[in-house]
C-alpha cells in the first residue's frame, strides 16, 4: 500500500485540516461513507485514520480505523481508495487503546487523487 501511496504525490496536510472531512468511495457517483473523526499513531508507528462509518446524521455510525495510506485527498474530501465499502464494513470497530492521537498541528502527507469521472 505504501508503494502505490508514493506515487499519488503526498502532499503534506495538517492534521486539523483533515478532520470532520467526509469520506467518499472513489466512484463517480461520490457515494458518502463517513467522516474522518482523527489521525493517531499506531504503536509500530504507522498512521492510521480513524473514520466514523456509516450511519445517518451522525446515529449509527461506528469508527474503523484505515492506513492513511489508504486515503487520497480530494478537493475537500477524503477518498477510500484501497478499500471497498463491504471491506470497510467487515473492519473490527476502533477501540482507542494503545493507539495515540496527532495533534491537530502536526503535518502527516496525504496522496491527491484524479477524479473519477
Amino acid at each position: 500500500m505504501a508503494a502505490s501511496a508514493a506515487m499519488r504525490f503526498p502532499q503534506p496536510v495538517r492534521v486539523g485540516d483533515l478532520l470532520r472531512r467526509d469520506v467518499i468511495q472513489p466512484v463517480e457517483s461520490q457515494n458518502f461513507l463517513g467522516t474522518l473523526q482523527q489521525i493517531v499513531r499506531d504503536p509500530d508507528g504507522t498512521l492510521a485514520a480513524v473514520i466514523n462509518l456509516g450511519g445517518f446524521l451522525g446515529f449509527g455510525s461506528r469508527p474503523v480505523s484505515v492506513p492513511v495510506d489508504a486515503l487520497v485527498l480530494l478537493g475537500q474530501v477524503v477518498e477510500v481508495d484501497a478499500f471497498t465499502p463491504a471491506q470497510l464494513r467487515q473492519l473490527p470497530t476502533f477501540s482507542p487503546g494503545i493507539a495515540a492521537p496527532l495533534s491537530p498541528d502536526a503535518v502527516i502527507k496525504v496522496g491527491l487523487a484524479k477524479p473519477s469521472h
